[in-house]
């Protein structure tokens, strides 16, 4: 199994930085009291990619959406988002 690279938290902040504080997919900003905390994804769902290209900033309820649908191999109910699509 993958793991987080030692210097994760850096990479982590990094892309949070990039998106200025704000989710990629909905657009709601860092706001952990109202249920919006910002967290870095896996694109590909492999820990140890760290390429920016593979990284989302992702409020924590696009986060959990977005693994589901890797791990439950939904597929796109309306179609990938125009934002990933540019990343892959």
């Amino acid at each position: 199994m993958e793991e987080y690279p030692e210097d994760w938290n850096e990479i982590a902040l990094e892309v949070k930085c990039a998106a200025d504080w704000e989710c990629e997919h909905c657009g709601h900003f860092h706001d952990p009291k109202a249920g919006y905390t910002l967290t870095t994804h896996h694109l590909d769902a492999n820990k140890a990619n760290c390429d920016l290209l593979n990284l989302a900033a992702l409020c924590q309820r696009c986060h959990l959406r977005f693994q589901n649908i890797d791990l439950l191999k939904q597929g796109w109910l309306f179609g990938m988002p125009g934002w990933l699509k540019r990343r892959l």
